[in-house]
């Protein structure tokens, strides 16, 4: 088994660094040498934001789930097929307060008047409203009443 020394890593990373992330499927000009911190052997070049991200959870799986790092894998698959599947049809209140600052903060005006409109609003409803947070409010409140139906 080959030791990679602190000076081959630089010509390591290059010779073997991918066109994309394996892990976060996007290009990078931060390329870093990930290895296995149990064994200590290289596992591939990735990213360096997907090698905090890789850091992070695994800390996570370790030390407040206690889970054996063998187990990591099967699990990180559990939680893809846990996203994938499909939602229910209930409205958690955060998200609905999520729904309304995104609505309120990454939407321009007429940005906000067109999904105001194809939410139902009225023209008047939406005149009514002045501003950003008056809209906002008339969004949350057309989102809820779509969810208590």
């Amino acid at each position: 088994m080959p030791y990679l020394t602190s000076k081959d890593l630089k010509s390591f990373r290059l010779s073997n660094q991918p066109k994309t992330c394996p892990i976060l499927m996007r290009g990078t000009s931060d390329w870093v040498v990930d290895h296995c911190h149990t064994s200590g052997l290289v596992r591939g070049v990735i990213s360096r934001t997907a090698n905090g991200l890789l850091g992070k959870i695994e800390n996570c799986l370790k030390k407040r789930c206690q889970v054996p790092e063998k187990s990591m894998p099967g699990i990180l698959r559990a939680c893809a097929d846990y996203l994938e599947k499909e939602h229910s049809n209930y409205l958690h209140p955060v998200g609905l307060t999520q729904l309304e600052k995104r609505f309120r903060n990454n939407l321009t005006s007429s940005e906000q008047v067109t999904v105001l409109t194809s939410e139902g609003a009225t023209p008047e409803e939406i005149e009514q409203c002045s501003n950003s947070l008056q809209r906002s409010k008339l969004f949350r409140k057309l989102t809820k009443n779509k969810y208590e139906q």
